[in-house]
C-alpha cells in the first residue's frame, strides 16, 4: 500500500524493491474517482476542514493492486514495473480501507476485485457529467432474514469471484435460489406452499425472506428483498413494493433442477426454459456461440425421421408441431453433431458456457451475477478449474458452487479450517464457507403440503 498525506502528489520514493507510483499518478488517481473512497459502500470522507484555519487534510490513500513491494499484498504476477507505477493499477481509497485492503498479505482482495472496484468507482464520477447509463456495480452479499427461525440463517458475502461450500442442508442452493427469484419468481418455487409444525404440533405457513444488498454507479448502497409466504412471492426495496424485477441488476442461476428435458419439449423449447430466455435471444446466443469451456458453433434445424421403409418425415412434437434440434460443432472440428449426441458431460459444459454467454451479453446492459450451483457436481478437476479460469476473465461477478468430490483438489486444512490451495487457477477466487442451519431450524424443517 502505498499512503498519501495531506497532498495527494507527492514525489514518488524509490527503495530497493519496491516500485511506487511515478510522479503525479497519485493525483491522478485521486481525481479519477474526486477523492472518495473506491469501496462500493464506503461514504467515509475523503476531506476534512481543519479546526484551526482555512485549510483541510486528506483522508485517502493512493493503493497498489500490484503490490509495490516484491513480496507485498497481491504479488506482482509478472506484470511491468511500468504499469505497476501506474495509475491504472492504482486504486484510491479511505485510510480504513487502504489499510484493510492490505491485511493478511491481501488474499481477501484479489486484484480482480480491485479492478472491479476501481472502475466502479471511476464510472460513478464520469456518469455526474455524460449522465449516460453504465452496467457497472457489485454485489456485496446474499442473506437470509428469515428462513423458519431467526438464527444461524445462511449468508454469503461476495467477491468478484466466489466460491461457496458447505455441508447438506447448510443452505447454498437456497441462497442462490432466493437471489435468483429477483430476477425471475420461478426460482422460488422451492418455497411455494411450504409449512412447519411447530412444537406444539400446529400446522402453519412457512416465511422466508432473503436480502440482497447491491451497489451500482447510481446508488452506494441498494436492498432487494425477496419474500415467500404460500404461494405468494414478493419484492421490496427498502419499503417500496417491486411490481417488477429491478432493472438495474441480473441474477442468473445455472442450476440441475431445470437441466432435465421435459416431454413435449424439443430443443428450442429446452433451452428456452433453462436459460430464461425468449425464442430471440436463444437465437442470439447461438449465433455467437460457445467460447470458453465447450467452445464451438451452434444451429437450429427442423428434425427429420425415417419411417420403416426409409422414408424421411419431419419429426414432430406432441402438439403436432415441427420438432426443432440443436446441432453443435466444436471449435476446431468439421463434424456437426445433435444436442441429444453429446454425452452427458458434454451437454452439462455446452449448458454451462451458454450461460456464461449470457452473463457476457446481459453485464454489457446491467449489473449482472452468474450463480453456478450443483449442476457442475459432475466435473473432473480439468474441467472445474478451466471454468474458473474463464470465468476470472470475464466482466461479471461469480458464485460457483464447490463439489464435496473436488475438496481435496480444491483445499487445504489448517486447523480444520478450509483455504484455497496455492494454486495459479485459484488466485482470483475467494471462499465462502456457508455454515450449517440453526439446530431449531432442523427440528422444524418445512414440510410440503400433500
Amino acid at each position: 500500500m502505498t499512503k498519501s498525506t495531506d497532498s495527494p502528489d507527492i514525489a514518488a520514493k524509490t527503495t530497493k524493491n519496491r516500485i511506487d507510483f511515478a510522479k503525479g499518478v497519485r493525483e491522478n488517481i485521486f481525481k479519477r474517482v474526486n477523492g472518495q473512497c473506491s469501496v462500493p459502500r464506503c461514504k467515509n470522507p475523503a476531506m476534512v476542514p481543519l479546526a484551526s484555519g482555512n485549510t483541510a487534510v486528506n483522508l485517502g490513500i493512493a493503493c497498489h493492486i500490484f503490490s509495490a513491494a516484491e513480496n507485498g499484498p497481491r504479488g506482482r504476477k509478472g506484470i511491468s514495473e511500468d504499469f505497476i507505477s501506474s495509475a491504472e493499477n492504482g486504486i484510491w481509497c479511505c485510510s480504513y480501507h487502504g489499510s484493510l485492503i492490505d491485511k493478511a498479505n491481501g488474499k481477501d482482495y484479489s486484484p480482480e476485485t480491485l479492478f472491479a472496484w476501481k472502475k466502479l468507482a471511476e464510472a460513478r464520477i464520469l456518469k455526474q457529467s455524460n449522465d449516460l447509463p453504465s452496467p457497472l456495480g457489485w454485489v456485496e452479499n446474499i442473506e437470509f432474514t428469515e428462513f423458519i427461525e431467526r438464527e444461524g440463517l445462511p449468508k454469503i458475502k461476495l467477491s468478484r469471484n466466489t466460491l461457496i461450500m458447505g455441508e447438506n442442508g447448510a443452505g447454498k442452493s437456497v441462497l442462490m435460489e432466493m437471489a435468483a427469484s429477483i430476477s425471475n419468481a420461478e426460482f422460488g418455487q422451492r418455497f411455494f406452499g411450504s409449512t412447519i409444525k411447530t412444537n406444539t404440533g400446529d400446522i402453519r405457513p412457512a416465511m422466508f425472506a432473503a436480502t440482497v444488498t447491491y451497489s451500482t454507479v447510481d446508488t452506494h448502497a441498494k436492498k432487494i428483498t425477496v419474500e415467500v409466504r404460500n404461494d405468494l412471492l414478493t419484492r421490496t426495496e427498502g419499503s417500496t413494493p417491486c411490481l417488477l424485477a429491478p432493472g438495474d441488476i441480473e441474477f442468473i442461476l445455472a442450476s440441475s433442477k431445470s437441466g432435465q428435458k421435459r416431454d413435449g419439449e424439443d430443443d428450442v423449447d429446452f433451452m428456452m426454459r433453462v436459460l430464461t430466455v425468449d425464442k430471440p435471444a436463444l437465437y442470439a446466443l447461438a449465433k455467437i456461440g460457445t467460447k470458453s469451456i465447450m467452445p464451438g458453433e451452434i444451429t437450429f434445424f427442423p428434425a427429420v425421421d425415417e419411417d420403416d421403409n426409409g422414408k424421411i418425415l419431419p419429426r414432430r412434437k406432441e402438439n403436432g408441431e415441427r420438432y426443432i434440434e440443436l446441432r453443435f460443432r466444436k471449435a476446431g472440428k468439421e463434424h456437426q453433431g445433435t444436442y441429444s449426441g453429446l454425452s452427458g458431460s458434454e451437454q452439462v459444459r455446452l449448458i454451462v458456457d451458454l450461460f456464461i454467454s449470457k452473463a457476457r451479453e446481459v453485464c454489457k446492459q446491467r449489473l449482472t451475477l452468474l450463480m453456478i450451483d450443483d449442476i457442475i457436481c459432475s466435473f473432473d478437476s480439468k474441467n472445474y478449474f478451466t471454468l474458473l479460469n474463464k470465468l476470472s476473465e470475464e466482466d461479471f461477478q461469480s458464485v460457483v458452487m464447490l463439489p464435496p468430490g473436488l475438496h481435496k483438489t480444491t483445499l487445504d486444512y489448517v486447523k480444520n479450517v478450509p483455504h484455497l490451495k496455492d494454486i495459479e487457477c485459484l488466485e482470483p477466487w475467494r471462499l465462502e464457507i456457508v455454515d450449517a442451519l440453526d439446530s431449531m431450524l432442523r427440528r422444524e424443517r418445512p414440510i410440503k403440503p400433500k
